[in-house]
């Protein structure tokens, strides 16, 4: 995927949000339908937790400081993980996947800004994305914030920010669905 085309899916997934859930409550933004499944709030926060993750590692591919290890040279080691990871976290849920810990959401009351909050955190994300046009997307390989062994190209990265935004924008629709 391409950083316009990223961008785009972000456009749509923040227009989206405010579609669904600019006019909620903050009790409805909060509302489980079981304790153990997210509130819209938390889908939200996920998306802001975990993409904020990136920006230590593609500020410095902005900056040309990002160098590939030995180990991010390894192509098919990131091809495969990114190729799972896009399969695994888009917008098809297979099976519901276990968060890492480096990106759960607030187990909290989140405020009512949380939908404010994460167009604002759509719009400085898309900043950074926008600057990885001049970066070669296939051959700049990252390390996965949540654990460093698990390793993918800047393209697949895209597409799995991509597809991770709409499967959470689906589940925060369902929740939605479901309050009473």
């Amino acid at each position: 995927m391409t950083p316009d085309e990223t961008i785009a899916v972000f456009k749509t997934v923040s227009g989206e949000v405010q579609k669904h859930f600019g006019g909620l409550t903050v009790a409805q933004l909060n509302w489980k339908p079981t304790p153990e499944k997210w509130s819209i709030a938390q889908c939200l926060h996920h998306l802001i937790v975990s993409n904020s993750t990136y920006y230590p590692q593609l500020q410095r591919v902005i900056e040309g400081k990002h160098k590939n290890s030995f180990y991010q040279n390894i192509r098919f080691v990131s091809k495969f993980f990114g190729n799972y990871l896009i399969k695994e976290t888009g917008p098809v849920v297979n099976k519901p996947m276990q968060n890492p810990s480096a990106f759960a959401p607030s187990q909290s009351n989140l405020p009512d800004s949380i939908v404010t909050d994460f167009i604002k955190h759509q719009q400085e994300f898309s900043l950074f994305i926008r600057q990885l046009e001049k970066a070669d997307l296939e051959n700049t390989v990252i390390s996965s914030p949540a654990l460093s062994i698990i390793t993918y190209s800047l393209t697949d990265l895209l597409t799995i920010l991509a597809g991770h935004e709409q499967r959470h924008l689906q589940q925060a629709v369902r929740v939605r669905n479901s309050i009473p």
